[in-house]
């Protein structure tokens, strides 16, 4: 019986802390140590525009190409920018802004070695 009884208790224990790390009440970033010295820069190159009756994402990425990133790399970039426009249409006359430009660099310092 008590085998039984520890058993159940490891499980939920287990259990528990396996879904405070997938939910995020446990940060996944405490147990990894940073193995490189690489800083991703990331300049936002964006531009404000005002939205008019009809306008879609694709219309706006349309009339402001950008040929250095792919679409899903810029509405990545346009839903951060414009978080507010994730569950929503545009409203005319409102003013956003629009990811247009270069790609984040990495810079990367090189260590000591001794």
């Amino acid at each position: 019986m008590r085998i039984l009884l520890i058993a159940l208790a490891v499980f939920c224990i287990v259990h528990f802390v396996r879904m405070d790390l997938t939910e995020g009440t446990i940060p996944l970033a405490a147990f990894f140590d940073d193995e490189s010295s690489c800083i991703e820069e990331t300049s936002n190159h964006s531009i404000v525009i005002r939205v008019v009756e009809g306008d879609t994402i694709e219309s706006l990425f349309a009339l402001y190409p950008d040929s250095t990133q792919n679409f899903l790399e810029r509405l990545e970039q346009f839903y951060s920018m414009n978080p507010h426009l994730e569950r929503q249409q545009f409203i005319a006359g409102e003013q956003i802004k629009l990811p247009i430009g270069e790609q984040a660099e990495l810079t990367c310092e090189e260590g000591e070695k001794g």
